[in-house]
């Protein structure tokens, strides 16, 4: 099972590192992304999210042939909470509450013309297949994290 782990932790850094700079159309929309957001700033964004997930896949990777330590269980199910979390509040709680939240739409106009498989709601935010799959990553490393502490 750790092995799954590894391998879902090291697909996780590489799409969370290149989803904003690989065009696979119709998922990502490379020229909306760079209307919407300077190099820098896609740049940043890439390392901070990356290195997010690069720490903890790390850790993982230390203590493969060894027992990990209560501190390297605490760090990952902080972590992907962390990340869990932002998902949550970026995507799902737009997609579900829509309207009543402030900023609706703010910052996912570059998304607009991305693959989606979810029903529209309304005018809300729709999350698009590449962050719905990233989503699930995150939530399923959050729960294995989660359930090894306690094994």
């Amino acid at each position: 099972m750790i092995h799954f782990f590894i391998i879902l932790q090291a697909i996780l850094f590489f799409f969370m590192a290149l989803h904003d700079w690989v065009d696979i159309p119709p998922f990502t929309d490379l020229s909306a992304l760079r209307k919407a957001h300077s190099l820098r700033f896609r740049l940043l964004g890439s390392c901070v999210n990356g290195g997010l997930v690069l720490l903890p896949l790390i850790v993982t990777l230390l203590y493969t042939s060894s027992p990990m330590p209560l501190w390297a269980w605490l760090f990952l199910v902080g972590i992907y909470g962390l990340l869990t979390i932002g998902t949550i509040t970026a995507w799902w709680i737009q997609y579900f509450g829509g309207n009543w939240v402030q900023g609706n739409k703010a910052g996912f106009e570059e998304y607009r013309n991305t693959h989606t498989f979810l029903p529209a709601r309304d005018s809300n935010v729709v999350p698009n297949t590449l962050h719905v799959i990233l989503h699930l990553q995150i939530w399923i490393c959050f729960g294995l994290s989660i359930c090894w502490l306690f094994l």
